[in-house]
């Protein structure tokens, strides 16, 4: 399937680059990829979404990936295997992107390439210690389209001692900003994530409005109704479409209040995840508890939609200093389409809710494979990506590794960034 995603043009008088976005999903079942057209370079760049495309990830990739947890569960055999499959699918992908929207190869300077990874997450230190190793194999696609790949972005991050992500709150800014209005945007998924989008204003630098981005992992998200809808329906649903099955139960304030104490909730930032957070450490002491008090499982999915507008909310005053300036939030990911949901955060907010889909993205998959193309794009532009106050690393870094593709691309690549100097570099970032 390919969508056509129109947005605002740049300055014509501006020269344009093409960058891609590949983005594998959480559980390696699917494969998204977005054509980009930028409009300037770094902080001041303008994004134009062309167009973008998805498909179905071959399954012997989801069944490997549900079976390693961490790098030490897979073989060189099957994580050899694993990646051909991969790259071979995200070239087919590419193919089918640059010939929908007629775009020849030789005009795309750079591919951003993003998976799941497998991660190691230690625990035996006050600060967990991470160690990451991505999914794709950057040489196979680089060979099989002749472009110049760039992948492995939390790399960096991790060893500046960094959680490795999130990576992408910089390219939700440059794609999404305002010179007027600050913004939230909440990726309701696995699990909530927000993150304050602050106005670009004329008379402040983009390096001003950069330092004024938070974002963070706010709590559990859709998974916890998706495991209520599925034993309300003896696994009939898989999850509640549009809150439709929480309305028919009551709110329980005593269970909201148990869910809303729970300690995770203190922990503080930065807070991210690379699987989010499971919602079986929510559910397990509430399933006890609704047995002994009789509570239906109607009533604890409505419970649970509550409890995630409720936890949304206070975690966004709680941790964005500028919440109070923000005059919209733009929701993305599955729970966009749970009305109940949306619903209940406007109205604890007091903010209007705008869904992604209202901004020019039908679809979230297209959104975050157009962050990983302003990922790569942030690269060519020797720009560090990871904001050190949203992820805990020492020093901003810049993040990705390149692969060249064929000599024409490579040389064309070295070429612009040679006639183009990076962007001034504090004294914080050049140490």
């Amino acid at each position: 399937m390919a969508v056509t995603i129109p947005f605002k043009s740049g300055d014509a008088r501006l020269p344009r680059r093409w960058f891609v976005g590949l983005e594998v999903s959480r559980h390696c079942t699917a494969v998204s990829a977005a054509l980009v057209q930028v409009v300037g370079r770094g902080l001041a760049a303008q994004a134009e979404l062309v167009g973008a495309t998805f498909a179905a990830a071959p399954r012997e990739l989801s069944a490997a990936f549900a079976a390693w947890d961490s790098p030490a569960d897979c073989s060189v055999a099957a994580l050899s295997r694993f990646r051909v499959l991969l790259a071979d699918a995200q070239a087919d992908l590419i193919a089918r992107l640059t010939a929908d929207y007629g775009v020849p190869p030789a005009r795309i300077l750079a591919v951003g390439v993003s998976d799941p990874g497998l991660w190691t997450v230690e625990s035996c230190t006050s600060r967990p210690a991470r160690s990451y190793v991505g999914l794709s194999d950057p040489a196979r696609l680089a060979e099989a389209t002749g472009l110049n790949c760039i992948d492995d972005f939390p790399a960096r991050d991790v060893l500046q001692g960094g959680l490795g992500g999130p990576l992408t709150p910089l390219p939700e800014w440059i794609i999404l900003r305002q010179p007027k209005h600050c913004r939230v945007l909440l990726k309701v998924g696995r699990s909530v994530m927000a993150t304050f989008l602050p106005a670009s204003h004329r008379n402040a630098s983009p390096q001003q409005a950069v330092d004024r981005i938070v974002s963070f992992e706010i709590g559990p998200g859709t998974s916890m109704l998706d495991v209520l809808a599925q034993k309300l329906t003896g696994n009939a649903c898989t999850y509640d479409p549009g809150g439709r099955l929480a309305v028919q139960g009551k709110c329980i304030p005593e269970l909201v209040e148990h869910w809303l104490a729970d300690p995770y909730f203190d922990t503080p930032l930065p807070r991210w995840h690379p699987r989010g957070v499971h919602p079986q450490r929510f559910l397990a002491e509430a399933m006890q508890m609704a047995v002994s008090k009789g509570w239906s499982v109607r009533d604890m999915l409505c419970s649970a939609t509550h409890f995630l507008a409720q936890a949304t909310v206070q975690g966004m005053r709680r941790r964005l200093p500028d919440f109070a300036q923000a005059t919209e939030i733009i929701v993305a990911g599955g729970g966009q389409h749970n009305g109940l949901l949306l619903r209940k955060i406007a109205e604890m907010s007091g903010l209007p809710i705008v869904r992604l889909a209202d901004c020019g993205f039908p679809q979230s998959e297209a959104f975050e494979a157009a962050c990983v193309a302003m990922l790569a794009m942030l690269y060519v532009d020797r720009v560090p990506a990871n904001l050190a106050a949203v992820t805990g690393a020492q020093s901003p870094r810049l993040l990705g590794r390149i692969t060249p593709g064929a000599p024409q691309q490579w040389q064309r690549l070295l070429q612009m960034a040679a006639e183009q100097p990076p962007e001034a570099t504090t004294l914080r970032m050049a140490m």
